[in-house]
């Protein structure tokens, strides 16, 4: 009798779990991979900080290499970027790993590979293993987190 208890407890959790699991399609896959190569396009190639709101919700939050940040950080840290008088272009690179979702939330992992240059002299190359959470904001997909992580240069 306690088998076939837990047993249909054991059902219940793996078919509600089954559940809970929604099934990607390949158009919210590639919005999403866009969402976040717009996003370092707008915000850290092209110093644009109007455009936080439409990649970030409002209480969007990145784990940056220990460090916490919110968008007053991002814009911080653009406004900053752009006083430089010697600025370098950024070009970015992505290496998409996994998507996962569930109802109205995406989770991507992805490598993300930066290099800087100046007068077709590469200045600086940099990779990060990162991560980001999207969730569905009326029709539009946005950043609620990301965690970055930087990789040694190899």
């Amino acid at each position: 009798m306690m088998k076939n208890i837990l047993f249909t407890i054991v059902l219940i959790f793996c078919v509600q779990l089954g559940f809970s699991q929604s099934q990607l399609t390949s158009k919210e896959e590639s919005t999403i991979k866009q969402l976040i190569i717009d996003m370092f396009q707008d915000l850290l190639s092209d110093y644009n900080t109007t455009k936080i709101e439409k990649y970030c919700t409002k209480d969007f939050l990145l784990l940056e290499h220990g460090e916490v940040w919110n968008n007053d950080t991002v814009r911080y840290y653009i406004n900053q970027a752009l006083l430089n008088e010697n600025k370098a272009t950024r070009t970015n690179k992505y290496e998409f790993i996994k998507f996962e979702k569930s109802g109205d939330m995406i989770w991507v992992a992805y490598n993300n590979w930066a290099t800087w240059t100046k007068n077709d002299t590469v200045m600086r190359k940099m990779h990060w293993l990162e991560s980001a959470v999207a969730v569905k904001e009326g029709k539009n997909w946005k950043l609620k987190m990301m965690h970055s992580t930087r990789i040694d240069n190899e």
